[in-house]
């Protein structure tokens, strides 16, 4: 058990510090239809350089159905969505990723839909300004996109 607690330590994986002005507002949905079987959403946060390199900032567990993230506005971030389901039964494990690129704007706040529902999963980001309750849906993007921004 020691040995299980030294290598999940070691796996490279550190919660985001979140230590910025909140402009992501994340609700989460995850049911796994089964008491036999678990889900869990996470998303990683990544700074992407100007040469479109991303570095690691760390990981929110998207464990509770909101929870509010501040990135860097004006800078673009690389968010990698995690949703892993496991069936104790069937002593299988299984994990998808949604990976969008992501510039905030100043005074705007985002609103992130997220769910994992019978091994299905569903991203959307909206973007508005502070306090308004108009908001315009925010395409995906890939990392191909940072050379355009």
């Amino acid at each position: 058990m020691v040995l299980a607690g030294l290598l999940a330590g070691c796996s490279g994986k550190y919660t985001y510090p979140n230590t910025l002005a909140k402009n992501l507002y994340i609700e989460t949905t995850t049911d796994s239809a089964s008491i036999l079987s678990s889900v869990r959403a996470a998303m990683g946060v990544y700074r992407v350089d100007e040469h479109c390199r991303i570095e690691y900032q760390g990981t929110v567990d998207l464990d509770s159905s909101s929870i509010s993230v501040g990135i860097p506005a004006g800078e673009p971030s690389y968010l990698v969505f995690e949703f892993a389901s496991s069936s104790f039964l069937a002593n299988s494990r299984r994990s998808i990723t949604y990976e969008t690129l992501l510039v905030p704007i100043a005074g705007r706040d985002y609103r992130l839909e997220v769910s994992y529902v019978d091994d299905i999963y569903y991203v959307q980001i909206r973007e508005g300004r502070s306090g308004e309750l108009a908001m315009r849906r925010i395409p995906r993007k890939s990392l191909q996109a940072c050379a355009n921004t």
